[in-house]
């Protein structure tokens, strides 16, 4: 994580990852992709190179390999919407935010990876059992407001699901910052 990136994320709304953590964040779409790539591929050797000597015509393929790209476009969507930061309004003192945050960490069995003043970075670990490679947890502080997100840790597996795990960080977040500002 760069130092410079936290200002866009807090500009932009959304978190800001290294190439290879992009890459597999969005391997679902490279993946689902890859028919509809060759299916192209195809096309170009018929109609502009002339030397097609498939089974099938491409615009045949066409027919199956469009649902890929369009199942490969929902996936993006989502997987974008992954990135956005939820944004948390507090008034509660930096202290207590530590110190919530602090039993959040131990509730939820968070390890730190980047820990500074304007940004945390926790990672999860869970057992084999739970569904899930672990989770990317990142809260940015922003004077009054807190900016969180949790992902699939972009730095395993590639995974589109969480089993629940990243919503679990972000409610718990909110419900937790919510009770101590009553």
């Amino acid at each position: 994580m760069k130092k410079e990136w936290v200002p866009i994320m807090i500009r932009t709304g959304k978190l800001k990852m290294k190439f290879m953590d992009l890459l597999t964040h969005y391997m679902i779409v490279i993946f689902l992709l890859i028919p509809f790539v060759l299916n192209i591929y195809s096309f170009i050797q018929k109609h502009i190179l002339h030397n097609y000597n498939g089974v099938r015509s491409p615009e045949e393929m066409f027919k199956v390999t469009l649902p890929f790209a369009i199942v490969a476009g929902v996936f993006y969507v989502i997987q974008k919407n992954r990135l956005k930061l939820i944004t948390i309004e507090t008034d509660l003192s930096k202290d207590k935010v530590e110190e919530i945050i602090e039993q959040i960490v131990k509730e939820l069995k968070w390890y730190p990876e980047i820990i500074n003043k304007e940004i945390l970075i926790f990672k999860t670990y869970p057992n084999w059992n739970t569904g899930s490679w672990g989770e990317q947890i990142t809260i940015i502080f922003d004077n009054s407001k807190i900016l969180v997100n949790s992902i699939c840790d972009p730095e395993k597996k590639a995974s589109i699901v969480s089993m629940g795990r990243n919503k679990e960080n972000i409610n718990t977040l909110i419900e937790k910052f919510k009770t101590a500002s009553s």
